[in-house]
């Protein structure tokens, strides 16, 4: 196997937004639960991809021998975020708000962070390539992007324990837990609770 991380190039970004789609259908428990149609939850990801194009905020892992894509790492700030927005129709504002009312209660300790920081905002592999240490390459190569662009914190929303524990081996610390039970009525049936973790890059 002959892993290559490299930035996400415009060439890449339509595979990039169908494989951050195809696993966070399928294996992310919120994304799961919201039980979006698939073709508006693609648009979404390709909107949020291309933002994170704008800025070169984001890597990809390229299998050289295949030249297949077979990961992705996406950073995206708040108010790169809130421009994603304007895509979601009325039809499943009620479910995405539900989603971003967990999120703004578990987020609440990132008032007291100094400086200037940013989420990973999507971070995937395909499950083809799991255990071979991908999640952490992307991670190593997006946190030295993010250097170079004077960011000193990098922050994480876990919602799961596969990606929970690629941040604790990547030197991430875990400041807030939020059971999916205590969140909005959509997650309440869902085990387990997502993790808030951040990384001081400088």
């Amino acid at each position: 196997m002959n892993i290559q991380i490299q930035e996400l190039s415009s060439e890449r970004l339509p595979q990039s937004a169908e494989l951050l789609t195809d696993v966070f259908l399928k294996l992310e428990p919120m994304t799961a639960a919201l039980q979006l149609p698939r073709d508006f939850y693609a648009a979404y990801v390709r909107t949020v991809c291309d933002r994170c194009f704008e800025d070169h905020l984001a890597v990809t892992a390229i299998d050289a021998d295949t030249d297949q894509l077979v990961g992705a790492a996406i950073g995206l700030d708040d108010g790169k975020y809130r421009q994603t927005l304007h895509v979601i129709p009325g039809t499943y504002r009620a479910a995405m708000d539900q989603m971003n009312t967990f999120f703004e209660e578990l987020d609440k300790p990132l008032a007291c962070i100094p400086g200037k920081w940013t989420y990973v905002f999507y971070l995937a592999v395909a499950p083809d390539y799991w255990r071979a240490g991908i999640s952490l390459s992307m991670l190593h190569r997006l946190e030295n992007l993010l250097r170079e662009k004077r960011y000193e914190y990098l922050v994480s929303e876990a919602t799961n324990p596969r990606s929970a524990g690629a941040f604790r081996k990547q030197g991430y610390t875990e400041i807030n837990r939020l059971a999916y039970a205590n969140g909005p009525a959509l997650f309440a049936a869902l085990p387990g609770a997502c993790s808030l973790f951040v990384k001081k890059l400088a």
